[in-house]
């Protein structure tokens, strides 16, 4: 077998020396595979034939540089590929396994390792290399269960065990003990931490300004690169910035999609929240302040409103949602904190906020013609009655003390008091009435003036040609907001969650 005919594949496992570093391990691993090539072949293996995997993966899809090597084992002028060991190939799931076996089977390539040359069409080597895949896909099962036991205790004890620190701080060593652990210690970045919270939370910016306003100033973000929105989002949800340890704030879902099982990242409903050991960047009621702000900040496109109802329609989770255009299908909107309230066309809402529109109007023309303006003057009437009785009362109770007290002629103790007893009570039923009539005083409404409002809104509404921020201008003079809602008797499942999908509801409060 000539060297051109095969190709070399290096790998650094979970089972080598972790202190050794990637390009450590496949240095050391390449000299092995060197020695065996100048005793077995005619020269060195080409290097373009040597393929050297840096990333983690666990499945044959999660490496390039594998993905590339079993497309080139199709050619038949390739007929082994050199590794260190089998279970440097793969130590994925039996569908990995079983993958490797078919390519390597019926492309009729050799496995060639220090110890032993596998060829997969005999029944034989096939059974023992499947049986070294079988167990290298156990003891990754193992090494990643007692790794996660040991990283949840360490989490759980205040230690960071992540691997990239948040920007502000650095990862750094510490003993615990015997052991070596990593903590967080803030670094000269920690102040543009404390801009950023106090920019949104006291200064009111939103996350494109203080983006915008960072990157003019030349300030980088993480790893040198320019700020976004989602990365000031980030820097403002990140609880570790409070010196708690956040662990599980993602887990790998399996969904099965049409008919092949799909792993994906999602945030948990529920992450562990421990007391870290590193200092705090930001207080708590700071954090807790730019927390309850988030998502409710009206959402408006860059130098103008491209949504009507920016600001005033909220989720029923607290939420604003967010009006969201595609190429090829209608504008919807979504709570921005996808709370799991399904989304809903703009169309729909836009044509309900229309027929609400039509409604108050309605009933604005009922009021108008029973005169319900009528109604509160005559209410006030009522009042000023009810006021000029108390104070006549009041100069008759005087009165009647003054002839009780009159040392000429003093009215007669029994006829004071039953004189007095009547005046009391008469007093205390007007009072009585008068409260109860401030109480029911109807709301001074100018229904004339705001059918206008309301018609006015209504026409921009339907009027093409009205820009939208003219439209919601209109609308926050006619409602303070409107809140959103499906029902949950129906529902779908989207990336593991269950959505509600069912009747929408919207509620609408007035701007009174």
């Amino acid at each position: 077998m000539r060297s051109c005919e095969v190709l070399e594949y290096l790998r650094k496992s979970r089972s080598d020396d972790p202190t050794m570093t990637v390009e450590e391990v496949l240095s050391r691993h390449e000299a092995i595979l060197a020695k065996w090539t100048e005793d077995n072949l005619d020269g060195p293996i080409p290097a373009d034939n040597i393929f050297r995997e840096v990333v983690s993966g666990e499945t044959i899809d999660a490496r390039p540089q594998m993905l590339k090597l079993l497309k080139l084992i199709e050619s038949p002028a390739i007929k082994a590929v050199l590794v260190v060991e089998v279970q440097r190939l793969s130590r994925g799931d039996l569908e990995d396994a079983g993958r490797i076996i078919k390519l390597f089977r019926y492309t009729n390539t050799k496995i060639i390792t220090p110890m032993k040359t596998y060829d997969l069409s005999d029944e034989y080597d096939r059974d023992i290399f499947e049986r070294e895949l079988k167990r290298g896909n156990e003891y990754l099962e193992y090494t990643k269960k007692i790794l996660n036991r040991g990283r949840s205790l360490s989490a759980e004890q205040g230690f960071f065990v992540t691997s990239e620190a948040p920007y502000g701080y650095d990862r750094v060593l510490v003993m615990d003990g015997k052991k070596k652990r990593y903590t967080l210690s803030p670094n000269g970045d920690a102040r543009i931490v404390k801009m950023i919270y106090d920019m949104y939370a006291h200064e009111n910016l939103g996350m494109t300004k203080i983006a915008n306003y960072l990157n003019s100033i030349g300030i980088k973000g993480a790893k040198e690169t320019p700020w976004s929105k989602n990365t000031i989002r980030k820097v403002l949800t990140n609880q570790t910035y409070c010196g708690k340890i956040v662990w599980k704030r993602k887990q790998t879902v399996p969904i099965v999609h049409n008919g092949t099982v799909v792993k994906h990242r999602l945030l948990s409903d529920a992450p562990l929240i421990y007391e870290g050991r590193h200092p705090a960047i930001i207080e708590d009621a700071l954090f807790d302040k730019v927390r309850s702000m988030l998502g409710r900040k009206p959402h408006y496109a860059v130098g103008m409103c491209i949504n009507p109802l920016a600001g005033l329609l909220q989720c029923s989770c607290g939420y604003c949602m967010v009006y969201q255009s595609y190429s090829k299908a209608r504008p919807r909107l979504m709570c921005s904190n996808y709370c799991g309230n399904g989304s809903v066309t703009f169309e729909s809402v836009y044509n309900i906020v229309i027929d609400t529109l039509k409604g108050y109007i309605h009933d604005f023309d009922i009021k108008i013609q029973n005169n319900a303006d009528g109604l509160l003057d005559a209410h006030k009437e009522q009042i000023r009655i009810l006021e000029k009785r108390l104070e006549e009362l009041d100069a008759i109770e005087l009165a009647q003390w003054e002839k009780f007290s009159d040392p000429k002629t003093p009215m007669p103790e029994e006829i004071f008091e039953k004189l007095n007893e009547k005046v009391k009570k008469e007093r205390s039923e007007v009072k009585e009435a008068l409260d109860n009539a401030y109480h029911r005083m109807p709301e001074a409404i100018d229904y004339k003036e705001r059918r206008i409002t309301f018609s006015n809104c209504l026409d921009a509404l339907l009027d093409a040609n009205a820009s939208a921020s003219d439209k919601n201008l209109l609308l926050k003079q006619c409602f303070q907001k409107i809140v959103y809602s499906r029902s949950s008797d129906m529902t779908r499942e989207r990336n593991g969650k269950l959505i509600n999908c069912g009747a929408m509801d919207l509620a609408f409060y007035l701007n009174i």
